[in-house]
């Protein structure tokens, strides 16, 4: 009987403690919204776009190697992440990083990396122009690093774009650049941001391909200049090698382990006389691992117990994967698959320019997000909380078809290129699409491609099809990339807006599940279009377009997330790049429906403002959606996804316009 009431009490103890910590999430108006994980521990949320991790060294006494990580100069800093603990499953958690200063200005542009000799000295060195890097040792009193000093780099054919140093299984150390090989056919200039394929359907310039040159020297210090050599031909991989570290098997076997932007992860062997070609780190069905997101700049993270593994940062998060201390047949190295380090208290994450949707995803009758991201993920982040006081947890990658959701353009359908082949840009909108009283997904994405997944699941279990395409007249939509495409019922329809070939503004209404007519173009009140952007390329498209009744006058209007360099409707006076005040940033603009929803037309933009100030959110696009969530739960207030992969959430009492 005991037992059982102390069982009891320890439930209920634990209870209260998610209640507490649901309580403690409470959305602040202007503030990217918290990870309402019970625990406390949530993903690890970079501090910019991307986060390269220069290395990792053991600074305070608990033998576990802790983080050093750069933003980009988007949020330029250099941080130290003390590790705290292994999760059950090996995963590491750290902590809130403590910024770091650097003994120059911290631009975000001089790429850096880290390594600890065996003196327990942490020696960090950065790359200044293409044949120079300053190097200094770190002070672990005053988280700073010293005065810098100079080394210059010989031998090198051309510039290096990125370099790492490693031991060697003698104890010296080797620096390793990553060299571009020269191409040898002319080189089309970009016009408008971009390049375009050849009448046969090819990139018109020659892939970049990438080899390494290498230093070796006996210590670290009193470097004035270092002796380059060629290690490998210059043709690794396609367009750059993201960052180096060092493994070292129980055996004694040295490898250089090299991630890439493209994602495949290199492992070569290493001895005296250099490196061996490239093994691979793969997967236990010896596959090779390819990372979640573009780029991965790699760290090999072990501490006193079993547990070892690779970090590899990018843009969009920092993975794990677990060292299963195996080789395939090939020598290649098995890790087992990429899991999400974690942080105390981190902000809610969704990986880089994420594009949220508020909804009921899962039936429980309070808002989830389910999101897009710059990787091409959609992702689920269920609320364990209520409206009022909302628990965001992890998210999850939504399935479609059995198979999570990554959309890819590859080669051919990026307009920017085949380098910008993994970036997928997915652009979620969750809405009832056929009727059928589950939530089913809308998409635009990188491809310009506008998509439908159809659930086909229940309202507590949904279920997605495939991808299905929307056509038009039988040919499949094709609107401006990386947008959102507005999505309502009005005037009695399914009504759905993108971008055309025009970069205006453009109105369809649903035929059925997977076909929709063409209804024009939309209008201003004085009759002309509403355009997207003042320049071509890769500038059209990108805005993100939410249907809301946001004056609640009984008409629904539109809001748009749009980036620094947009002007809406017009490149003259379009905003918020005609803005009077100068300072640019994306932004969220009103649109007012002066017309019925049947018969819609719209005011000149307004810009929405927090506090009386414009709401500038970086350079890329922002994303807003819409929910009677936070508050008193009873007022329609704002969410805006960010480039940097937070949410910030905005009382609608603040806001203005």
């Amino acid at each position: 009987m005991l037992n059982r009431i102390l069982f009891i009490l320890v439930l209920l103890m634990n209870q209260l403690h998610i209640l507490a910590q649901q309580a403690e999430s409470t959305f602040v108006s202007g503030e990217p919204i918290k990870n309402g994980s019970a625990d406390g521990i949530g993903h690890f949320a970079l501090p910019s776009i991307t986060g390269a991790i220069m290395g990792m060294a053991i600074v305070n006494d608990d033998e576990y190697p802790d983080l050093f990580l750069q933003s980009d100069n988007r949020a330029p800093g250099t941080y130290l992440y003390y590790f705290k603990k292994l999760t059950e499953k090996g995963e590491p958690v750290f902590s809130q990083g403590v910024k770091i200063k650097l003994p120059f200005e911290d631009t975000g542009r001089n790429r850096g990396t880290v390594i600890q000799t065996s003196d327990k000295q942490i020696h960090g060195f950065w790359r200044f122009g293409g044949k120079a890097i300053k190097t200094s040792v770190f002070d672990k009193s005053s988280t700073s690093f010293d005065e810098a000093k100079s080394i210059t780099v010989n031998g090198l054919p051309r510039g290096f774009s990125t370099f790492g140093v490693v031991k060697t299984p003698e104890g010296k150390y080797l620096f390793l650049f990553t060299i571009a090989k020269v191409s040898t056919s002319p080189v089309i200039k970009m016009q408008f941001d971009s390049l375009y394929y050849t009448p046969e359907g090819f990139w018109p310039n020659e892939l970049t391909e990438v080899g390494i040159y290498g230093a070796l020297v006996n210590d670290l210090e009193n470097l004035k200049q270092l002796e380059a050599k060629p290690l490998t031909e210059l043709n690794q991989t396609y367009f750059g090698i993201s960052g180096y570290t060092g493994y070292e098997t129980k055996s004694k076997e040295k490898y250089v382990i090299c991630g890439t932007r493209m994602g495949n992860i290199h492992a070569y062997p290493i001895d005296e006389n250099g490196l061996y070609p490239t093994k691979y780190v793969v997967d236990k069905n010896h596959i090779i691992q390819r990372t979640p997101t573009v780029n991965g700049y790699p760290t090999y993270f072990k501490g006193p117990g079993q547990t070892e593994g690779l970090l590899l940062s990018g843009e969009g998060g920092i993975f794990f994967y677990q060292n299963t201390k195996q080789k395939d047949k090939n020598g290649n190295l098995v890790f087992e698959d990429p899991a999400y380090i974690l942080q105390e208290n981190p902000t809610l994450y969704g990986g880089s320019l994420v594009v949220p949707s508020l909804t009921d995803w899962d039936g429980d009758g309070v808002l989830d997000i389910v999101s897009g991201n710059s990787a091409g993920n959609i992702l689920f982040f269920k609320n364990t909380g209520t409206n009022i006081k909302p628990a965001y947890q992890n998210p999850v990658a939504l399935e479609a078809g059995g198979v999570k959701i990554h959309v890819q353009p590859g080669y051919r359908e990026d307009i920017q290129g085949p380098h910008e082949a993994r970036w997928g840009y997915t652009c979620p909108v969750v809405y009832d699409w056929n009727k059928d009283g589950l939530p089913d997904i809308l998409t635009g994405d990188s491809r310009g491609k506008f998509m439908v997944y159809v659930n086909k699941g229940t309202k507590s279990k949904p279920a997605l099809e495939s991808e299905h395409p929307l056509y038009i007249k039988g040919l499949n939509v094709h609107g401006g990339w990386r947008s959102i495409p507005g999505v309502a019922e009005m005037g009695g329809k399914d009504v759905y807006i993108i971008l055309d070939r025009d970069n205006d503004f453009h109105l369809y209404y649903k035929t059925d599940t997977y076909n929709i007519d063409d209804a024009g173009k939309l209008k201003l009140t004085d009759g002309k279009n509403i355009h997207g952007h003042r320049r071509k390329g890769g500038q059209y498209g990108r805005a993100k377009t939410h249907i809301v009744d946001w004056d609640g006058d009984g008409v629904k209007d539109m809001l748009i997330g749009t980036g620094r360099g947009a002007a809406i409707p017009n490149p003259m006076t379009g905003l918020p790049y005609n803005r009077k005040i100068k300072n640019e940033g994306a932004a969220v603009l009103f649109l007012r429906n002066a017309g019925t929803d049947a018969e819609p037309i719209f005011e000149f933009p307004k810009m929405m403002k927090f506090k009386g100030e414009d709401i500038l959110l970086g350079a890329h696009e922002c994303a807003p959606t819409t929910g009677y969530i936070g508050g008193d739960g009873k007022t329609l207030n704002l969410i805006v996804g960010t480039e940097y992969g937070t949410f910030i959430y905005y009382d609608r009492k603040d806001l203005s316009w």
